[in-house]
């Protein structure tokens, strides 16, 4: 037989159990004692078991009203999410919204803007991933994110996916304090820099045909994951790599790393925000109305630039 039991019952014997008695639970849920025993009798007589203790002073739950109120606040807290969450659907709110963000961009500014959609409170779960060179493209086409900020390259032909350039940004070659290029500072050629053992993010893209970016300047490349990983690698030693600024300033101002200008080079990548049009909802609405603005998107680029 399946009981079914009001979600106020179960709340009063979470109260009660709180609370250490009948009057006391009355006072917390502005309800009279009277109200409070018929709903703990109404569910023991639909669960078959005596749920409190009155023998002693102050009220306790048998063995079985401690399993009940386990399952209570498990209910109850379903209860409250279901109705959170239809509201949520209801007024347009998405509940996750899939935001692709690169190393290509100031990871500060993100979330300065998602400390600012927080205080909305529209329960919208926000998940971020990280995706590297065509992959963020790659991850909008094959609508495993609903947003994209910092995509790189040209935006593939899709008439669903509206986007915004963002701007350039420039990329260092950069070193190791010890590495053997780091004892000059005069610009490399391409030839120099060919014979350099070149440390490069490996595109994340699964559907479009990866970039070769940099790659192609060097014979022998080493493929790590994401920038982060990049910058630890060329921490190493073991080869040079281009980074933005915002990821090794603080490391070339301490010395552990040194830059290079190559010669006839553009060291730069062209970035854009994205997003599916067919996928508008009121969260993805509030973080592309800011993409709108030109100042906005730039921040980006630059975590100096305020908001």
């Amino acid at each position: 037989m399946v009981v079914s039991v009001k979600p106020e019952y179960l709340q009063v014997l979470i109260s009660v159990e709180r609370n250490g008695s009948l009057s006391a639970a009355a006072a917390e849920l502005g309800i009279t004692v009277s109200s409070v025993s018929y709903a703990v009798r109404q569910l023991e007589e639909q669960l078959g078991q005596a749920l409190l203790n009155r023998d002693s002073y102050r009220v306790c739950l048998t063995p079985a009203g401690v399993t009940a109120r386990d399952y209570a606040e498990q209910i109850v807290n379903l209860h409250q999410s279901l109705e959170a969450h239809v509201r949520q659907v209801g007024e347009g709110w998405e509940p996750e919204l899939r935001i692709a963000f690169t190393n290509m961009m100031c990871g500060e500014v993100l979330y300065q803007w998602l400390r600012d959609f927080y205080q909305l409170d529209t329960r919208t779960r926000i998940r971020v991933v990280r995706e590297v060179y065509q992959g963020t493209w790659d991850a909008l086409y094959d609508q495993r994110v609903d947003l994209v900020i910092g995509a790189v390259g040209q935006p593939p032909h899709e008439v669903d996916i509206e986007y915004l350039p963002v701007g350039r940004q420039a990329l260092m070659l950069v070193m190791a304090a010890d590495h053997p290029l780091a004892v000059d500072t005069a610009p490399l050629s391409i030839r120099e820099l060919s014979q350099q053992r070149l440390v490069d993010a490996g595109d994340s893209s699964r559907l479009i045909r990866p970039g070769k970016g940099q790659q192609q300047l060097c014979d022998e490349v080493l493929i790590v994951p994401d920038l982060f990983a990049q910058r630890e690698a060329i921490l190493s030693g073991i080869g040079v790599g281009f980074m933005p600024e915002h990821l090794i300033g603080d490391l070339l101002a301490e010395g552990q790393l040194c830059c290079r200008e190559v010669i006839n080079l553009d060291c730069s990548s062209e970035l854009f925000v994205a997003w599916r049009k067919s996928s508008r909802g009121q969260a993805l609405n509030w973080f592309s109305d800011r993409l709108q603005d030109a100042a906005m998107r730039e921040s980006f680029l630059n975590k100096a630039v305020t908001i």
